[in-house]
This record gives C-alpha cells, sequence and structure tokens, in this order.
C-alpha cells in the first residue's frame, strides 16, 4: 500500500466518521426540538381538556387537537394522566370517546408493526383508554398467537379489560398459565361477569386447578363475602393446597360461620395450614382457641409459633397471656417466642 493510498483512506474514514457525527447531532437536535415543541402544547392544551372533560359543551379542546400537529402523542399524555389521577378515569365515556376517534385508527395500524415494544405500548393503552372499536381486532390477533408469551398475556389483560370472558377459556388452554394471570382477568371483567366467572371456576367445570385457584384467592383479596359459604366448602376438600387458598381467603375475608371449621386445621401435618387456623383465630378474635394457640406457641416450625403469638397478643388480655407464657411454658422455644413478643408488646407502649 502506497503511502498515498493510505493518506487517502485515512481522510475518507475522518471525513465518514464526521459526516455520521453531524447526523446523529441534527437527528438529536430535531428529536429534541420535536420533544419540546410536543411538551409545549401539552401545556397549551391542558385548561381546554380539563374544561372539556367536566363540561364537554365546551368543545375547543376537540377543535383544537384536531388541527394540532402531534395531535396522537399529546392527546395520549393527556388522556394517559387523566386515567391515572381521576377515580374512575379509566370507564370515563369521554376518554372512550376521544380515544375512539383520534387514537382507535392509529393503534390498529401499531398493533400491526413488527415493534414489539410498540405493540405492547399500545395494548396498554386500548387497556386505560377502553376502546371498545378494537376488540374484533384483538380478539383475531388473540386467535393467531400461539404461545403464552409476555405480548400474549397482555393481549389477555386488555381483552379481559374489554369485558371478554372468552379470555379464560384460552387461557385454559395453557396448563401452565399462572394463577396470577386468571386474576388479573378476574380483577378486570365488570362485575355481572366476573361473578358468574367466578362461580363457574369454584365449580371447576371444565375442570381446571390453576383457574380455581385463583377464583379463591381473589374472592378473599376483592372481600367478596357472598361467596362465604363456597369458600368454606373448600377447607374440607383433599386438595391441600386448594385448603391452604381457601384459608388465605377466610383470613382476607374476616369472617367464619362456624369456628369449629377450623379445629382440624390446628392438628394439620401441614405447618401451612396450621400457620393459617392461627393467625384466622387471632385476627377474629377466637378467644376459644387461646389453649390451641398457647400450645401452637411450641410448634416446631417457627412460623407456627410466630403467629401463634401474634394471635394470642390480639385479644385484650395477650399481653398477660404472653407474660404467664414466657414464663411458665413447658417448652423452650414457646417461652422464647412469648418473651420476644411481650418485650415487643413493652417497647411499643414507651
Amino acid at each position: 500500500m502506497s503511502l498515498y493510498f493510505a493518506l487517502i483512506l485515512s481522510l475518507s474514514l475522518l471525513l465518514a466518521q464526521l459526516i455520521l457525527l453531524l447526523v446523529l447531532a441534527w437527528r438529536k437536535q430535531k428529536l429534541a426540538a420535536k420533544e419540546q415543541a410536543i411538551a409545549e402544547q401539552y401545556l397549551a392544551l391542558t385548561d381546554s381538556f380539563s374544561s372539556y372533560m367536566m363540561d364537554p359543551a365546551d368543545d375547543r379542546f376537540v377543535q383544537e387537537i384536531r388541527s394540532n400537529p402531534h395531535q396522537t402523542v399529546v392527546l395520549e399524555r393527556l388522556l394517559n394522566g387523566y386515567v391515572s389521577v381521576t377515580k374512575g378515569g379509566v370507564h370515563s365515556p369521554l376518554v372512550a370517546k376521544l380515544s375512539e376517534e383520534f387514537l382507535a385508527a392509529h393503534y390498529a395500524k401499531q398493533l400491526k408493526r413488527n415493534h414489539w415494544a410498540l405493540r405492547m405500548n399500545t395494548l396498554y393503552f386500548i387497556e386505560d383508554f377502553h376502546i371498545e372499536s378494537l376488540k374484533p381486532l384483538l380478539k383475531e390477533k388473540l386467535r393467531k398467537s400461539s404461545q403464552l408469551d409476555q405480548e400474549k398475556q397482555q393481549l389477555i389483560r386488555t381483552l379481559a379489560s374489554l369485558n371478554e370472558p372468552d379470555t379464560l377459556s384460552v387461557l385454559a388452554q395453557y396448563p401452565d398459565a399462572p394463577v396470577r394471570l386468571y386474576i388479573d382477568v378476574f380483577k378486570r371483567l365488570e362485575e355481572p361477569t366476573r361473578l358468574q366467572e367466578l362461580d363457574a371456576a369454584l365449580r371447576n367445570e371444565p375442570q381446571n386447578k390453576a383457574r380455581k385457584h385463583a377464583a379463591i384467592s381473589y374472592i378473599g383479596m376483592a372481600g367478596l363475602i357472598a361467596f362465604l359459604p363456597r369458600i368454606e366448602e373448600e377447607l374440607g376438600t383433599q386438595e391441600g393446597e386448594l385448603r391452604i387458598q381457601a384459608l388465605k381467603a377466610v383470613l382476607n375475608l374476616q369472617y367464619l360461620s362456624d369456628p369449629g371449621l377450623l379445629l382440624p386445621f390446628f392438628q394439620s401435618a401441614s405447618w401451612p395450614e396450621r400457620m393459617y387456623a392461627s393467625r384466622i383465630a387471632g385476627r377474629l378474635q377466637l378467644s376459644r382457641f387461646k389453649e390451641v394457640l398457647s400450645d401452637l406457641l411450641g410448634d416446631s416450625v417457627w412460623w407456627v409459633r410466630y403467629s401463634a403469638a401474634e394471635a394470642l397478643v390480639q385479644f385484650s388480655d395477650g399481653d398477660i397471656l404472653l407474660a404467664h407464657l414466657s414464663a411458665n411454658h413447658p417448652d423452650r422455644y414457646a417461652r422464647d417466642m412469648a418473651d420476644q413478643w411481650k418485650s415487643s408488646q413493652l417497647g411499643s407502649e414507651t
């Protein structure tokens, strides 16, 4: 290679790098200018947007957003802010109206783009803005998708938010579908549909263990006391995991029609069952179980001992009981646990 050729090559490389640097700088400047313009338009439209959401007769905002050069992004930010901070904003008919008119067609195109993050964001927006007109497109997309990957899971959540109960039957096609996803679907369905699906899940028709676990968990978390008799039935089931889910639900519901239902669990071979029975006895102030709880203070499992002490301390004479047990319980670990709780109680009073 001659010296002249090497010099030309070096200059060419330097020039190429310089051009690339200039292009990147120009692009960055352009993006910054666009972002600034969007931010300014967002601020400029905030007042008219607020007025419109309080009084739709004042349609200045609709006129302004229609001619806005960054219509989609600005409206997305305004609606997103409204949905985030306003109670019931997700179900606002004005949010649905604006998103249907200005965003639905754009989102339909976005869902077909070969860009995973873009499609995922679009699904979140469709859920937040409750865009009903896109339900057929989403169902078609769900039908074509074969794997229960992240995108399909969000697709199921989005469709559930549009009150599509078929999402549960789609989930049932995947034996490893997580219980958490079933709970997400129950949360999003409208109340009449949700109650109907919870009832079907408890009947286990068709048989689906994950769906039934999710239904019991959701009933407890949501405090659906009307389902208590069904939950109490599950306390007698042969399946250990279901019994634990039912105990958790009772703990959350904070009610039990017959405290005697707890008796078998205090002697259970399963330590989580002994633990939840103890916690329920304390939460529901079931004083008839004070003696049982005192015995469980010497359980072989630390979590059971801890829960028994936590339950005892919830009774009006809990501090006296713990003081007595810390000195007189025949089990050394029980005395330690009682002493620990007695000390914590004294600490909270200082």
